[in-house]
């Protein structure tokens, strides 16, 4: 599935939380950088590590089977099943890959991405508060996971395991209640296409979907979009790749409210959450909700809107950049 499914790659997170009164910086930098001279500013580094690896019995029933919305979801499936099941997607969401997202996003506490190529079912994720994959359900405990793969892991926020047909990613809230939050299955057959505007586009949205799941799942009133938040999201995400630096300061000095300003947004408080390196719409969106400071802005009351910013540059140091940006 190459490098964008992969947790070899480096990870760059960091936020910013401003307001009209004080601000202060959590930033992530590799060892050999250092802005320290700054008294304001609070680093720490952000590694990665091998995720854990699932060794799933191979004779396990199922393995390629999740009940969701009520009803079974099967790698292979043919699309007209799927509509038949569950009606027309909101909408239909293109990939860097070479299949698309069926997104369900009608109700946020019951997210479903359906990933179709060839018309059928090559993958799926979901987040969904009532998904049961082998009888792992939202909110399992590591114990649980273990018990039911008969295994021996240690805590993770993402457990991967690797088959000749398929991948599964278990993902957890490592920092919060350890249980799972969702599952990521994907078939070993897809293969890499290119990134269009459409994709940019969408990875976008799909940011902004998985955003507001967590924090309807959270009992956190939902965001609205906002086009000209992410306007000046994509703008700080293309010249960090483009300039090849990663800050919440961008060229000129502007800050994120400098950004915001220039797009016509008065606000009363702001936050920004920036990522590189980390791939597109779910694993990105998993790290921050993974980090207790960009955490926080995710599960932010004070917060109303949220604009989003993707790039992709193959030239660039870490190929792709996400801005997230929080206001009121």
């Amino acid at each position: 599935m190459g490098k964008l499914f992969s947790f070899r790659y480096a990870l760059l997170i960091s936020i910013l939380l401003l307001s009209i009164s004080s601000y202060g910086f959590v930033k992530a930098y590799f060892p050999t950088q250092n802005k320290s001279d700054n008294p304001t500013i609070q680093q720490s580094q952000d590694t990665i590590t091998e995720s854990s690896l699932i060794t799933i019995p191979p004779l396990l029933h199922g393995e390629k089977v999740i009940n969701v919305l009520g009803t079974n979801i099967s790698l292979g499936e043919s699309t007209e099943s799927i509509i038949n099941k569950l009606g027309s997607p909101s909408r239909i969401a293109k990939t860097e890959m070479d299949f698309s997202y069926y997104i369900y996003n009608n109700n946020y506490s019951k997210l479903l991405f359906i990933a179709i190529g060839d018309n059928q079912v090559v993958g799926f994720y979901t987040d969904s508060i009532d998904f049961d994959y082998l009888g792992i359900t939202s909110g399992c405990s590591l114990d649980e996971v273990n018990r039911i793969l008969e295994m021996d892991y240690d805590m993770n926020s993402v457990l991967t395991h690797t088959t000749d047909t398929y991948t599964i990613y278990i993902l957890l809230d490592e920092i919060g209640t350890q249980g799972v939050t969702g599952i990521f299955l994907l078939g070993a057959d897809v293969n890499e296409a290119e990134y269009t505007s459409e994709v940019i586009r969408d990875v976008e949205l799909m940011v902004y979907d998985l955003t507001n799941s967590i924090r309807r799942r959270n009992n956190i009133p939902l965001l609205s979009w906002s086009s000209s938040a992410a306007k000046a999201s994509r703008k700080h995400s293309i010249d960090m790749a483009e300039n090849r630096f990663f800050d919440h300061y961008g060229s000129y000095n502007k800050s994120p409210g400098d950004r915001l300003k220039e797009e016509g947004i008065h606000y009363q408080s702001i936050g920004e959450n920036i990522i590189a390196g980390y791939g597109t719409a779910i694993f990105s969106s998993h790290a921050w909700f993974n980090s207790p400071e960009h955490r926080e802005n995710i599960l932010n009351k004070d917060y109303r809107s949220l604009g989003v910013g993707f790039t992709y540059q193959e030239d660039s140091i870490y190929k792709t950049y996400i801005t997230q940006k929080f206001f009121r």
